[in-house]
């Protein structure tokens, strides 16, 4: 017993940051977070007994500020592309396809060209999301000078905004779209789904260089919940596809 206790004392914790971005990380109204990063963190401390992984929460506009000042040293389903440029982070590909695609009304866009100009409808947008069309900015007062603007903190927010006629068009994270749809069969008639996407990407973790984890280590327990299987049925729980072929894509922006 003491054996095992002076073990679980010895554990090096690694804080894994996250911000509500579902289905990945979903913040539930009793206060919980739940989604596939939760998920995924619980799969890494099963599989291994040297790290203990604890998630942390942030925000999708000052996760840049909390990992620069040391509040978590890692974070999932993010892309060096989506403003961490300046900063030092290595990159560990996790080969899970995902994206935004245009939804509207039925009863608004009778056809595919209904999205194909955006400046003369409302848009909701998640505040702090990269979107493709938008050339990846996400400052407001700059998106509201070329837009017309509905800003919305959630993905289910921008489709329910769609759904009250509070907006025109809403890029939506394809991932999400099927989820809530699922979840929500009686809306599927309402909606009109294009078949263009504004961006496609592939997710990864970004990890702190000076971490005592190293990517190596977390790439090999990676590659072990692949191989196990236990990776592809976390993603298929969500609607997610894994793409291993397609990991040189990975550089696809959000």
């Amino acid at each position: 017993m003491a054996n095992t206790l002076s073990a679980v004392q010895s554990k090096s914790i690694i804080r894994v940051g996250g911000y509500q971005f579902a289905p990945y990380v979903n913040l539930q109204e009793d206060g919980r977070y739940t989604g596939l990063t939760l998920d995924l963190i619980n799969a890494l401390n099963q599989i291994q007994q040297e790290i203990s992984f604890e998630f942390v929460s942030t925000s999708i506009e000052y996760r840049y500020k909390a990992y620069e000042a040391g509040r978590f040293e890692m974070i999932m389903f993010e892309n060096p592309h989506w403003g961490w440029e300046k900063f030092d982070t290595a990159f560990i590909p996790l080969h899970i396809h995902d994206g935004e695609i245009f939804i509207a009304l039925k009863e608004k866009a009778k056809d595919p060209e209904f999205f194909e100009q955006l400046k003369d409808k409302t848009l909701a947008l998640v505040k702090g999301y990269h979107y493709r069309f938008a050339h990846f900015e996400t400052d407001p007062v700059k998106l509201e000078n070329e837009f017309k603007v509905v800003f919305v903190n959630s993905n289910k927010a921008s489709i329910e905004t769609i759904l009250r006629k509070r907006a025109e068009v809403a890029p939506a994270t394809i991932s999400y779209l099927n989820y809530y749809l699922a979840t929500n069969p009686h809306e599927q008639q309402r909606l009109f789904v294009s078949n263009q996407w504004d961006q496609h990407y592939y997710h990864g973790i970004l990890l702190n260089p000076n971490s005592q984890l190293s990517p190596e280590k977390l790439n090999l327990w990676l590659n072990q919940l692949q191989q196990n299987g236990k990776l592809q049925e976390l993603v298929r729980q969500y609607g997610l596809e894994l793409v291993i072929e397609h990991s040189a894509n990975s550089k696809h922006v959000h």
